[in-house]
């Protein structure tokens, strides 16, 4: 296998492993101030893969009042993913501490991730 298929990535200076290694793993701190006052948090799950840990996150978000669900609303260069997204309490503001949650685990795993922060504002937590 050759890597000039991959529009001359080489001559970036990217190798193979820099490849494999893919683009987010770890815990996403280095952008997670952007996240904060997100209404909604969608996760894309590689196809094919079952990820570890998720019956627990599907827990925590269910004692946290979060509702979890799968959708197909998703773009179309993303169709061969699974998305799931996560909302809190009828669109309000997702508190820091679940969204840190959620966003460490899709990192960990090396999930596309996105969210949705509304432009003038949401409704406040706890109303």
């Amino acid at each position: 296998m050759t890597l000039r298929g991959r529009g001359n990535l080489t001559n970036a200076g990217f190798t193979r492993t820099h490849l494999r290694q893919g683009g987010g793993r770890g815990n996403g701190n280095d952008h997670f101030d952007e996240l904060i006052g997100s209404t909604e948090l969608v996760v894309y799950q590689t196809p094919n893969k079952k990820p570890k840990g998720f019956e627990s996150l599907k827990a925590f978000l269910a004692a946290s009042e979060c509702e979890l669900f799968f959708t197909t609303d998703i773009p179309p260069e993303l169709k061969n993913y699974e998305a799931f997204r996560i909302t809190y309490k009828a669109g309000q503001t997702i508190p820091d501490p679940i969204l840190r949650r959620c966003h460490a685990w899709a990192h960990g795993r090396n999930f596309l991730h996105s969210f949705f922060k509304p432009m003038y504002g949401s409704k406040p937590r706890g109303q």
